[in-house]
């Protein structure tokens, strides 16, 4: 598949993959999925959808992409798993159908984003339950000054709870963001939850902010989620500032001792002399 940052190929290592990674790892620790069928909408190259059907009965991937369905069917083949081309706005599916439906970083591709909401509701069973993200028009936008092109219709946190909230009984609202540094969480039970305080470098301090939105929205009033804070981790090393700039500075003393550089600096010196000899004049 031809990488264009419209949609995550694993293996790239980024952060984006990080994020993704996180919630499809949130929707399986937060929802019981055995026995479940699950639709995972815009399932991009098929990774998500991989990662569902090791936990659910049977996982349905839909993409409006026809390269990205032919990829996936080719690359993740399994019994439980089934990839077809298909539009949010209309679900190639029948109603009742699904109990859990996945959608991330896909709304804000949409103008028609009710028309999305109502077609979820279509092929969600009365009790089924939507896990839906989408990036924080405020923090991923407006403060960066930041411009995705392959977004649409972003959304405010305010704007997404709201249209969440018209077609569920009952939702429950995260936020994510990919986050560097020194984790101190309560090993005991609490009756009260508080967002995550995070202390800057410089001592200042403020509540945990999101770069994405995250829901989880039902009709079922007696649901409830079993973990408040998820952390994906890639690794138990933590990577500084120092260590970055200090495997920069080792790479650049390589360079330096190859006979590559050796030869061109030897070349390019006399030229460079002669350069500022004739500045001189």
């Amino acid at each position: 598949m031809d990488v264009t940052g419209e949609r995550l190929i694993p293996g790239f290592k980024s952060f984006s993959e990080l994020e993704h990674l996180n919630r499809y790892y949130f929707v399986v620790n937060q929802i019981n999925l055995t026995g479940k069928k699950v639709l995972d909408i815009a399932s991009g190259e098929g990774y998500g959808s991989n990662i569902l059907a090791n936990y659910a009965e049977k996982v349905t991937g839909v993409d409006i992409s026809p390269e990205a369905i032919a990829h996936a069917q080719k690359v993740y083949n399994r019994n439980n798993l089934e990839y077809i081309q298909g539009n949010a706005t209309k679900i190639p599916l029948t109603d009742k159908s699904i109990d859990v439906v996945v959608s991330f970083e896909t709304i804000e591709h949409l103008e028609e984003q009710e028309r999305m909401m109502e077609e979820i509701c279509r092929v969600m069973k009365s009790e089924g339950i939507l896990i839906i993200s989408s990036p924080d028009k405020y923090y991923y936008s407006d403060v960066p000054n930041f411009k995705n092109e392959f977004h649409v219709k972003e959304l405010y946190y305010e704007e997404f709870k709201n249209l969440i909230s018209r077609y569920f009984q009952k939702s429950i609202f995260f936020s994510q963001r990919n986050f560097g540094g020194s984790i101190i969480a309560l090993d005991q039970d609490k009756s009260t939850y508080n967002k995550p305080l995070v202390v800057e470098n410089n001592g200042e301090s403020h509540s945990f902010l999101p770069e994405y939105n995250i829901a989880i929205a039902t009709n079922d009033l007696k649901f409830t989620i079993p973990h408040q804070i998820l952390m994906y981790t890639e690794q138990k090393r933590v990577i500084t500032k120092f260590d970055i700039e200090n495997a920069v500075y080792e790479a650049e003393m390589r360079l330096r001792k190859s006979i590559t550089w050796k030869t061109g600096y030897y070349i390019l010196y006399p030229l460079k002399k002669i350069k500022r000899m004739f500045r001189k004049e």
